[in-house]
């Protein structure tokens, strides 16, 4: 599935010294030198695990994790009280914004960094379920890792959305990842996503044309929520994006309405499965046309390709196919009156959907007693914050090198 995903870069990060929290004018309690040298290290590590796509999952979960119970004192304080941790505003965190720039968003607040870690993972594991899908072979076990991986990443962000964004300021940056409508694009580009990988599998098993549009259709309103949430932001940064996410929306669409003409077929409704046939075809050669625009619009993350794959390619000819046959059985058999209006899918319920996995964040790290928390100062650091200081972008490989091998299934679907 190589260029089926449009990926944007990481957040990049600059080093941080915890060490600033320590008191000058004492000696800091063992555990409070322990605290700081081990969040400097966790960060730093869990950082250089997410530069590379092909990490394992479970050292990026553990060192996340174990990072998070770190960071959590400075979230929430320590103390049977409870409440919010007077540590929250004590550091600066600087973060580059995956949308491209060096340039990083600064805030004094451990929220943001909170923030700015979950998107991140998030972020990671929809690359690395993008790297796993671009393999040549792809068995059960790997489409369910894709699958799990996508919907950590829409989990991930919706967390942040719930939970961390409410408790930030905000911003008047201009495309910045705090922006709540690139956390809303980018949670429902990963539920969609796994949503492809639902509806993968339901053509593979050779489900009923009915389960097939119902999937199709809510894979297509997913897609098209999520390129909404970008439309009002500058389209000169967001607009190669949203065209990924409009050409998956309408791709999606037309097999919804090929499906839903087959099923009218199987019904003899012979006369609306011409009019749905034919509305499918036209949609199929309006994403051509996108994916024309996508590849020629300039913007951040890296190119998808999905006219090269024979998934996208095998949809145009079963369209055509099924159009010419409900237009011959109509003109053979049925007789029937093609509709002026295009006739609407039906709604019902649908099984399968694909279903964000949530965060729960770890409790705090057994460093965090009482005592190392009184210990340490909540004053603002005195060194500026620097946020015209640039921060050089990760170098990441490409999420899908190589070709695109036709896949060794009957459907041709991108997991099977």
């Amino acid at each position: 599935m190589a260029h089926w995903f449009h990926r944007n870069p990481l957040k990049a990060s600059s080093p941080m010294k915890f060490d600033v929290v320590l008191p000058a004018e004492s000696k800091p309690p063992k555990d409070a030198t322990e605290l700081t040298k081990n969040l400097k290290a966790v960060r730093l590590k869990l950082l250089e695990l997410l530069a590379n796509h092909s990490s394992n999952v479970g050292d990026v979960s553990v060192a996340f994790t174990e990072y998070l119970s770190l960071l959590k004192g400075f979230i929430e304080a320590p103390v049977e009280s409870g409440g919010e941790s007077r540590l929250r505003t004590c550091i600066h965190f600087r973060w580059t914004n995956s949308l491209g720039g060096r340039t990083p968003s600064v805030q004094a607040d451990a929220q943001y960094e909170l923030f700015s870690i979950i998107m991140n993972v998030a972020i990671w594991h929809s690359k690395h379920g993008a790297q796993l899908a671009a393999s040549d072979e792809i068995d059960l076990e790997t489409a369910k890792e894709v699958h799990r991986c996508l919907k950590i990443a829409a989990g991930y962000m919706l967390f942040c959305k719930e939970h961390v964004l409410t408790k930030l300021p905000p911003t008047t940056e201009k495309c910045v990842d705090h922006d709540p409508r690139i956390v809303d694009a980018y949670a429902n580009q990963f539920q969609a996503e796994a949503q492809e990988v639902t509806l993968a599998r339901a053509l593979e098993l050779k489900h009923k044309p009915s389960v097939i549009y119902s999937l199709a259709l809510e894979t297509f309103k997913i897609f098209t929520v999520a390129a909404d949430s970008l439309s009002t932001l500058d389209e000169t940064i967001v607009g190669k994006w949203m065209s990924y996410l409009r050409l998956k929306a309408l791709f999606y669409n037309s097999y919804a309405y090929c499906f839903f003409g087959q099923d009218l077929l199987v019904q003899e409704k012979c006369g609306e499965s011409v009019k749905v046939l034919q509305h499918s075809n036209t949609m199929y050669s309006n994403v051509e046309k996108l994916c024309v625009k996508y590849s020629r619009t300039k913007g951040p993350g890296t190119i998808a390709r999905p006219e090269r794959h024979p998934f996208f390619q095998k949809l145009g000819p079963m369209v055509k196919h099924s159009l010419d046959k409900s237009t011959r059985e109509n003109g053979f058999i049925f007789y029937q009156k093609v509709p002026e209006q295009v006739p609407d899918i039906p709604s019902g319920v649908v099984y399968g959907l694909a279903t964000p996995e949530d965060l729960t964040l770890p409790p705090h790290n057994p460093l965090w007693t009482e005592e190392v928390y009184t210990a340490l100062i909540d004053k603002k650091p005195e060194y500026p914050a620097a946020g015209t200081q640039e921060i050089a972008p990760i170098p990441e490989p490409d999420v899908a090198p190589g070709q695109n091998p036709a896949p060794k299934t009957e459907s041709s679907c991108i997991i099977a």
